[in-house]
């Protein structure tokens, strides 16, 4: 459905200012590196499950129905809750802890290096203003009440992932920046120095000290404009040290190469795996997880924690807000999976919380 979307608020965009496009990688170290990537197939990065042709005029309509024909209660009233952070529970030592700050952002303490996820924290999740999705939960009141960070982590240059208002606030805390290939040439733009940028490309690894992160494959795609689809790579990841190994999904739909992830990375102590974004479309359907899809590649990645993300944030889908994390814990019930399902801004040590409480049933309304 997010694709359904972000291809509507493109036409739009269009209609209203005329096109904005990211143009392709001019640095000629990138360009060879792009140019020798298997995923490179001369034109454009690939998936290595070939993902059908969307279907336009469908889509179309879902894209109508979604500002035009919606029912009500498919966003939380009031506001789903969100713990203040507290950045003193963030000094205690830990193996890993970890706060989810909405949609796929999480503040990973691991060792202690401080990781931060596709950061968001913008009101809307797009780069088209008024017609892109809005933030039904709250975020931080500023990116200053953050801990230092060694790494941001980016899976791929969509804006719900990439966005440039948060980047461009991150970049005097932070040390380091690991995108998928050819991602690195529009965080440039953005006044992150060339030597803060770490590009990968499918299981290449980036180290520091003693964590190691490295770049996995994902079943989905990349634009930012109309003209630059899959010009820039994504990616799933591992982010492993002596003591703790994770795995983050990324948005992807299910593929079999999530076995072999499992098997090369594997076994992992926890999980991040998107779930709200789905769709039933062709072409839609196939680069994002249904919440059972992502029960099973939590499986398949051999993991032993799921955490859900991606749900709960922006207003993505033709579904209630609160069906992605009802649907994935069934499939995680009836299959055997532990999880947690944090609050927004809540500090998490894994063996300290209730993963079980379902906290947001009281926000649920005609249930």
């Amino acid at each position: 459905m997010k694709n359904v979307l972000q291809l509507g608020f493109v036409l739009l965009h269009l209609l209203l200012v005329g096109c904005s496009t990211t143009s392709n990688a001019t640095d000629l170290v990138r360009e060879q590196r792009i140019a020798e990537s298997p995923q490179w197939n001369g034109g454009a990065f690939q998936n290595q499950e070939q993902v059908p042709d969307v279907d336009w005029w469908p889509s179309l309509k879902m894209f109508w129905s979604y500002f035009f024909d919606k029912p009500e209660g498919y966003i939380p009233n009031p506001p789903l809750p969100a713990e203040p952070f507290d950045i003193s529970l963030w000094t205690e030592h830990r193996d890993i802890q970890f706060a989810w700050l909405g949609h796929t952002t999480f503040l990973i303490k691991i060792d202690n290096k401080v990781i931060l996820t596709d950061p968001i924290f913008s009101q809307r999740a797009g780069s088209f203003g008024w017609i892109s999705p809005k933030r039904y939960s709250k975020t931080l009141p500023s990116v200053s009440i953050l801990p230092d960070i060694d790494i941001v982590l980016i899976t791929h240059n969509h804006p719900d992932h990439l966005d440039e208002d948060s980047i461009k606030a991150l970049i005097p805390k932070t040390r380091n920046f690991v995108t998928p290939l050819a991602v690195g040439k529009l965080l440039k733009e953005w006044g992150v120095s060339s030597e803060k940028i770490h590009e990968l490309d499918w299981w290449q690894k980036y180290s520091n000290d003693d964590l190691t992160i490295t770049a996995a494959p994902a079943k989905h795609s990349s634009e930012r404009g109309i003209f630059d689809k899959n010009m820039t790579l994504w990616a799933s990841y591992g982010i492993r040290t002596s003591t703790v190994n994770l795995y983050l999904s990324g948005d992807s739909g299910w593929f079999e190469g999530l076995y072999e992830i499992g098997e090369r990375l594997g076994p992992f102590d926890v999980t991040f795996f998107e779930i709200g974004a789905y769709s039933n479309l062709k072409g839609q359907k196939e680069v994002h997880y249904s919440p059972e899809q992502a029960a099973k590649g939590h499986q398949a990645v051999q993991g032993k924690l799921l955490i859900p993300s991606g749900w709960g944030t922006f207003d993505l889908g033709l579904f209630p807000w609160y069906e992605p994390i009802e649907r994935l814990l069934i499939a995680a019930d009836e299959i055997g999976i532990d999880y947690l399902v944090p609050k927004i801004g809540e500090v998490v040590v894994p063996e300290k919380i209730n993963g079980l409480e379902s906290w947001w049933k009281k926000y649920v309304k005609n249930k």
